[in-house]
């Protein structure tokens, strides 16, 4: 961990129930570690679940990108780097940068969090008082693209329904936000999963599926090549929008 505060390292490993059937990191579980980390720097900066308590508050994931620049396999040592930049328009981004044992990036993602008022259900454009020791930095170069094509659901396919269950749901009693990725990549052609790596996603998240709830799941590909993917709630409003694109394996 760095001095100033406004980075924060931890080492991982990819463990095997971390891994696919290939012998790889599943794209979810590199989410995971990046949320894991992420935690772990907010309560080194104070930012404790007391504080979220007193304050009524909660931050909450408004979309995230994944790039591999190349997929750990199981076993692997890996060294995470977060670096959360200031709010900006209700918006604090975070980049965690995945390195191998050789000090090579091996993946990167992109949060967008913003902070809720949990009473009023509404996202707050400054942080409360309580929040002083939360030092972002001003400026966080690294980004990666978060535009999304997407697709109208007449065009799409309805692909099943899924329920939010017990072992899907975090602390918030919601489907975790890594949870969703693993849904869409179950979603994906497995022969195309046996030839080709998920190299990015990006998912924005619209609204929380509580633990019971359920989505219909909507898949289209497009001429590029790429995934779209929607979860639409019972109501007709949009849970969740994704995007895949896939490389070949080499």
């Amino acid at each position: 961990m760095s001095q100033d505060m406004t980075e924060y390292t931890e080492p991982f490993q990819v463990y095997r129930h971390d891994g696919d059937c290939f012998g790889y990191v599943q794209p979810a579980s590199v989410l995971r570690y990046a949320q894991q980390i992420a935690g772990e720097h907010a309560i080194a900066l104070g930012l404790t679940d007391e504080v979220y308590a007193k304050t009524h508050t909660a931050y909450v994931l408004a979309k995230q990108a994944l790039h591999f620049d190349r997929v750990p396999h199981v076993d692997e040592h890996l060294t995470l780097i977060t670096k959360p930049e200031a709010m900006k328009r209700a918006v604090n981004k975070r980049i965690t940068q995945v390195l191998d044992a050789d000090g090579s990036q091996v993946a990167l993602v992109d949060s967008r969090w913003v902070v809720i008022d949990t009473d009023r259900r509404m996202i707050l454009r400054k942080h409360p008082e309580e929040f002083t020791t939360a030092h972002w930095a001003v400026e966080v170069p690294e980004e990666l693209p978060m535009k999304m094509h997407k697709v109208p659901l007449a065009d799409c396919e309805a692909v099943g329904t899924h329920t939010a269950a017990y072992s899907q749901c975090d602390m918030n009693g919601h489907m975790n936000n890594a949870r969703y990725v693993d849904v869409i990549c179950d979603a994906l052609p497995m022969d195309l999963l046996e030839t080709n790596f998920v190299q990015d996603v990006i998912i924005y998240y619209h609204k929380e599926v509580p633990r019971g709830g359920s989505f219909t799941l909507y898949r289209h590909q497009l001429e590029s090549g790429e995934w779209y993917f929607a979860g639409i709630l019972p109501d007709g409003k949009s849970s969740f929008e994704a995007t895949i694109t896939l490389t070949p394996r080499s």
